[in-house]
């Protein structure tokens, strides 16, 4: 039986809040892109896998992501979250975001997601203090 766009992303997400992280990443592509408004593209799993290694999800921090809204028009799903960042030492980061994820057959090829970059920096400045 396939799975809907909707049940791939939900699928992906509870990786990420399950801390399994290679789990999460096999659902991407070899080539996705991953479009962190407002940053640079990043290109490919391992160059995703390299920046969410460098930043310490699933060390340095866990995430919670929880998503609050989620709908799909064809193969895009557009999903509305709440992004927990929990450090080691106990701080968090709250973040809202608005994301979509496009999926070919069962897997991501486009990662999106929009989000405050100044309210992260911000809490992540009050967690490094």
């Amino acid at each position: 039986m396939t799975r809907t766009p909707i049940e791939i992303a939900n699928e992906f997400f509870d990786h990420w809040s399950a801390n399994r992280i290679d789990a999460a990443l096999a659902m991407l592509s070899d080539d996705v892109i991953y479009d962190n408004v407002p940053f640079p593209d990043i290109i490919g799993r391992e160059n995703v896998r390299q920046f969410h290694a460098e930043f310490g999800i699933g060390t340095t921090f866990k995430v919670d992501w929880k998503v609050t809204h989620i709908a799909a028009a064809g193969n895009v799903v557009l999903n509305e979250r709440i992004d927990v960042f929990t450090h080691e030492n106990g701080g968090t980061i709250t973040l809202p975001v608005m994301g979509t994820l496009t999926v070919e057959g069962e897997t991501i090829t486009v990662w999106r997601d929009y989000f405050d970059p100044a309210d992260f920096d911000r809490q992540l400045a009050a967690i490094k203090r």
